[in-house]
């Protein structure tokens, strides 16, 4: 390879370095510099602390708006009708005394209206600016507080109302009587004791949300979520991310890939997404599953079943839906404990049907696989099996109706029974087994 291809190479390689940066929030135009500016190249760097603080007498406005460029923010509420403020500056400078005049002109910035109270600073009077503020505030519980941040982390409890738009930070809200809203990136977000709806925006971190009372949405990726005892809806939609929600009154919605899902204890529900594994269980309704390449697991769904997935084994147990519907490819596909009508389409792979009783009809297609139905004691349907290149194993009491292979085995029973529902089962080089129930797969 000559020099200029190396160059060339090494190049490319860099362009996509800073691409990846930009495009995952790492590095932004509009971003703080001081990094660079106020790097400590070589020298022993010094750090000053300095605090002011304020009363915000009564009455106050019913919301309050705080704007911080870079640092923590921090607001409890409490049994009280004036507001407790403490701003506290950190500055970074090699030269101790610079620091200390920085601190002093860094200040904080109020102004009232008859609707907010407003907080700021006056950050972006500095070219450099290798400081950080931060707000700890004490206000009324019944105050609404919404806080915009740069990169620290922010802490709100026992609030009316919570907005947060951080743009890299952990968010932690609690205690809220109302709705919130929280935004941040490449930091965990953590919601608990939120009795109205709360909306989480998040992206490279984990999402915590407990004890929530409205509907929840959450927007992330490359991190976990995990959501328990929401009083409404759950609409999670995750990227590359590990769900996992239990005890969800309303219906559930997830979207993800490459990771897995887990449900327990929900309302309707569905998944959708590709290479991710699925366990559903206690689902107080329907539930859909769109999947592909990992297993899909459901036990104690009270509504319909419909599982569609690319080479991926499927299991469902303890069905009480009047429809199941299950389609996949590679992988077996075992059904037991069911009622209602079935419909399986599986290649490739073999299933097992072990219905709790025979109210519904059964069409069930394999191709290369095997076929296993074990009939329930006292059920009555009308059967009819079909084998290309394979054999029907007739294992019931009494001889079926039609018992003949030419090329294409076929057996038939039961055809007197001209209401019952129609059992249908076909499958190509390999075997259909009709059992008495009670025995093993």
């Amino acid at each position: 390879m000559r020099f200029r291809d190396v160059v060339l190479v090494v190049v490319l390689i860099l362009a996509g370095f800073v691409f990846f940066q930009f495009k995952t929030g790492q590095w932004r135009f509009d971003g703080d510099w001081a990094w660079f500016d106020d790097w400590n190249w070589g020298f022993d760097g010094r750090e000053v602390i300095a605090e002011d603080t304020r009363t915000f007498e009564a009455p106050l406005p019913p919301a309050i708006e705080i704007a911080n460029g870079h640092g923590r923010v921090e607001v409890r509420g409490g049994d009280q009708d004036f507001a407790q403020m403490t701003f506290r500056k950190v500055v970074w400078r090699r030269d101790p005394e610079e620091a200390k005049s920085v601190a002093a002109q860094v200040k904080y910035t109020a102004t009232a209206t008859a609707d907010t109270l407003t907080l700021s600073t006056n950050r972006e009077e500095f070219r450099r600016k290798s400081f950080e503020t931060a707000f700890i505030l004490t206000v009324p519980r019944s105050m609404v507080v919404r806080v915009s941040n740069g990169y620290g982390p922010v802490q709100i409890e026992r609030v009316k109302e919570a907005a947060v738009r951080n743009r890299h930070g952990q968010v932690h809200v609690a205690g809220i009587d109302g709705p919130c809203v929280l935004e941040t990136s490449h930091e965990d977000v953590e919601a608990r004791e939120i009795m109205g709806s709360c909306r989480i925006v998040n992206s490279h971190a984990d999402v915590r949300a407990f004890l929530v009372g409205g509907d929840l949405s959450v927007e992330t990726s490359y991190g976990r979520v995990r959501v328990e005892d929401a009083g409404g809806r759950a609409d999670l939609r995750a990227r590359n991310s590990d769900v996992e929600a239990r005890r969800v009154t309303g219906a559930v919605t997830v979207e993800t890939s490459y990771e897995k899902v887990l449900l327990d204890d929900v309302g309707p529900a569905k998944v959708t997404g590709h290479n991710m594994a699925v366990a559903a269980q206690n689902v107080r309704g329907g539930l859909e599953v769109r999947t592909s390449h990992q297993p899909v697991r459901a036990a104690g769904v009270r509504g319909d079943l419909l599982i569609d997935a690319r080479n991926a084994a499927v299991t469902a147990r303890d069905i009480d839906g009047p429809a199941i519907s299950v389609e996949t490819s590679y992988e077996n596909v075992v059904l037991d404990d069911f009622s209602g009508d079935v419909s399986v389409v599986c290649r490739n792979g073999d299933v097992h049907l072990g219905p709790r009783d025979l109210r519904g009809g059964m069409n069930v297609r394999g191709e290369h696989g095997r076929i296993v139905l074990l009939w329930p004691s006292g059920g009555t349907a009308r059967l009819e099996a079909r084998s290309r290149g394979g054999s029907i194993i007739w294992g019931l009491a009494g001889d079926p109706d039609v018992n003949e292979t030419n090329g294409v085995a076929v057996l038939k029973a039961f055809a007197a029974s001209t209401a019952a529902p129609l059992i249908y089962l076909s499958t190509s080089y390999d075997d259909i087994r009709i059992d008495e129930a009670g025995r093993r797969f």
